[in-house]
C-alpha cells in the first residue's frame, strides 16, 4: 500500500514541479477519490510557497459545484483573516463580484477566480496555484467533462495559465474523460490512472512482503497490511496464519509491543469467528506485554477491546474497570472523543449491574466531555441514556433538562450530516 501511496505523491508532485502541463486526469473509483485529496492536503502543509485549492464537493450539476467552490473560497479567505491580521499584513482582497453572481456561467465565475488567486502571488520565485477541482461524485458528467475541458491548452499555454496546475478526475471502472482525451491526443494534458482497489492493493503488498532486497522490517509491515486485508475480507484463517507468522519473527527479535499489536489481530480476529473468551485471552496476553510501557495507543486499544468482550460475555464489573482504564489512557493521549466513548461504554457496564447511580455520574461526565468537544453523536447518545436512567429513578426535572438538551443535539447531529455532505474532506479529516 505505502508504494501505491508513494507513486501517487510522486506522480503528483512531478506534474507540480513540471512546466509542460496544465492540467492532470486521474482515473479512480469514488472511495479512492479521497486518497489523492489527502496526498494534495499532505503536500500544501510541506509547499508554503504554492497555494493548494482543492474541492472535493459532490458535482450535482457545473453552476452548483461553482457556488460550492466559491463559498469554500470564502470560508478560506475567512479563516487566513485572524493570522494576517497579528502579522501586519492587509486583508485579501475580496472575490471579483461574477464569482458570486449566479446567473454567470460557471465557467466565468470560476476563471475569474482563477485570476484572483493567481494575482495574489508574487510575480517572482516561480510561485504556483494548484487547483484541484476533484468531486467525490459525480453526479452531471457532461456537465462536468465540459468544466475540465476549459483547461485544456488546444491553443497552446495562455498568459493566464501561468503558474497554474489543474487536476481533475476520472472514473476507472466508467471513464469519460480519459477516452476523448487520448483520442484527440490533447496537448498539455497527463493522464494517471490510480488504483487503489483491494485487488491491487492485495497484490503491490505481496510484492512487498516477497522483495527479499526490501528491508525485513519492511517486509514484516506488509505482511501486518496483507493480514489487516484478510480480517477485513473475512479470510479469517488466512489472517490468523500471516498473525502467527508476525509473531514468531517480533518474539525472535524481543518487539514486545508490536507482539501486543499481533495479538490484538488475532483477537480480534478470534471475536469476528465468534470465539469471544479466547479473543479476550489475547487481549490480555497483549496488555501484558506493553503493561509497564509507554504505548499509550495501544494500551488504549486493548483495554477498550477488553471492556467491550467483557461487555459481550455480560462480564460487567470487568468491563466497567476497563472501559475506567481506557477513559484514563484517552485523557493522556489528550483524546477527548475516545474518552467520551469509553465513558459511555463504562455506564452501560455501571447500569446493567444495576449501579444506577454509577452509571449517571460517567454519563454526565461523558455528555459534559462531548458537549465541550461538538462530538455531537456521542452527546446524543449519552444524553439518552441519561434520561432513560432518570426516568428509572423518578428524577423529573433532571430528566426534562436532559430532554431539552437533546433537541440542540439532535440538530448539531443534523448540522455535521449537512456538513460532512457540502464539505466530505472537511468531515473526513
Amino acid at each position: 500500500m505505502w508504494r501505491k501511496l508513494d507513486e501517487l505523491k510522486a506522480t503528483l508532485g512531478e506534474f507540480v514541479e513540471q512546466r509542460e502541463n496544465l492540467l492532470l486526469v486521474v482515473s479512480c473509483a469514488d472511495p479512492e477519490m479521497s486518497y489523492v485529496l489527502k496526498t494534495l492536503e499532505g503536500m500544501d502543509d510541506t509547499a508554503p510557497s504554492d497555494i493548494y485549492l482543492v474541492f472535493g464537493e459532490a458535482f450535482t450539476d457545473a453552476a452548483q459545484y461553482a457556488s460550492a467552490i466559491m463559498k469554500n473560497l470564502r470560508l478560506q479567505m475567512e479563516i487566513v483573516k485572524a493570522p494576517r491580521a497579528a502579522e501586519g499584513e492587509a486583508p485579501l482582497p475580496p472575490l471579483p463580484e461574477v464569482c458570486d453572481d449566479a446567473e454567470a456561467p460557471p465557467t466565468a465565475r470560476l476563471r475569474a477566480a482563477i485570476d484572483h488567486a493567481s494575482s495574489l502571488l508574487p510575480a517572482q520565485g516561480g510561485h504556483r496555484v494548484i487547483w484541484g477541482f476533484l468531486p467525490l461524485q459525480v453526479a452531471d458528467r457532461e456537465g462536468y467533462a465540459r468544466l475540465v475541458g476549459e483547461f485544456v491548452p488546444a491553443r497552446g499555454p495562455e498568459p493566464w495559465m501561468r503558474g497554474l496546475r489543474v487536476i481533475a478526475r476520472d472514473d476507472r471502472d466508467a471513464p469519460f474523460l480519459f477516452p476523448p482525451l487520448r483520442r484527440s491526443k490533447a496537448p498539455g494534458v497527463l493522464l494517471y490512472e490510480l488504483d487503489m482497489s483491494p485487488a491491487a492493493l492485495n497484490d503491490a503488498l505481496v510484492k512487498e512482503a516477497g522483495d527479499r532486497s526490501s528491508p525485513v522490517g519492511d517486509r514484516m509491515q506488509a505482511l501486518l497490511q496483507l493480514a489487516g486485508l484478510d480480517y477485513a475480507y473475512r479470510r479469517y484463517p488466512q489472517a490468523l496464519e500471516k498473525y502467527g507468522a508476525l509473531y514468531r519473527y517480533y518474539a525472535a527479535h524481543d518487539a514486545p509491543v508490536m507482539q501486543a499489536v499481533i495479538l490484538q489481530g488475532v483477537g480480534d480476529v478470534l471475536r469476528q469467528m465468534g470465539d469471544v473468551k479466547e479473543a479476550r485471552v489475547k487481549y490480555h496476553q497483549g496488555l501484558a506485554l506493553v503493561m509497564h510501557s509507554q504505548a499509550l495507543p495501544i494500551l488504549l486499544n486493548l483495554t477498550y477491546a477488553i471492556g467491550d468482550v467483557g461487555l459481550e460475555l455480560k462480564d460487567y464489573r470487568d468491563a466497567e474497570g476497563f472501559f475506567g482504564l481506557a477513559a484514563q489512557i484517552a485523557a493522556k493521549l489528550m483524546n477527548p472523543f475516545v474518552k467520551a466513548d469509553a465513558l459511555e461504554k463504562q455506564g452501560i457496564a455501571r447500569h446493567r449491574t444495576g449501579d444506577a447511580t454509577g452509571a449517571v455520574l460517567v454519563w454526565k461526565e461523558a455528555a459534559a466531555l462531548s458537549k465541550t468537544f461538538a462530538y455531537h453523536e456521542r452527546h446524543r447518545s449519552v444524553l439518552e441514556s441519561l434520561i432513560a436512567a432518570y426516568r428509572g429513578m423518578y428524577m423529573e426535572d433532571e430528566r426534562r433538562a436532559c430532554e431539552a438538551e437533546l433537541k440542540n443535539a439532535a440538530q448539531a447531529v443534523k448540522a455535521d450530516a449537512r456538513e460532512a455532505h457540502e464539505h466530505p474532506l472537511r468531515a473526513a479529516t
